[in-house]
């Protein structure tokens, strides 16, 4: 189960915890960590623009990449990876949730740079060398 794709593993010795994406977040520019208004579990953003929070019980967490990457990895891993879009007739696009335990914390940590990339103004990725 969502052990053949790239950064899943069937067996882990350890879940990435909301610490380590905490971590993570915290290194990267402007992040502010915030509570989820509903689930009251931790939240990140970047000058205002939420980029990952934490699933309500913790052990899922939800990353704002592109719409695209998301439902790329949900198709290839759908035990591991959603992509979660609002409930009401908009059904607009929010994010990858992404089941952690089946999911090593290198590409946990890769999730939460390329989301913190995806929603930071251009200027400053820019400014951290990243692809903008």
């Amino acid at each position: 189960m969502g052990g053949r794709s790239p950064g899943s593993r069937l067996y882990r010795e350890a879940m990435t915890t909301t610490d380590d994406i905490r971590r993570w977040a915290s290194a990267l520019p402007e992040v502010e960590e915030t509570s989820h208004f509903r689930f009251r579990v931790p939240a990140f953003k970047v000058r205002g623009r939420a980029f990952a929070g934490m699933g309500k019980d913790e052990t899922t967490a939800v990353f704002r990449v592109s719409e695209h990457d998301a439902t790329e990895a949900a198709a290839n891993d759908p035990a591991t990876y959603e992509a979660v879009r609002r409930q009401d007739a908009r059904r607009s696009f929010l994010g990858l949730q992404v089941v952690l335990r089946n999911v090593d914390a290198e590409r946990v940590q890769s999730l939460v740079e390329a989301a913190w990339r995806e929603q930071a103004p251009k200027s400053l990725v820019a400014n951290q060398g990243g692809p903008v």
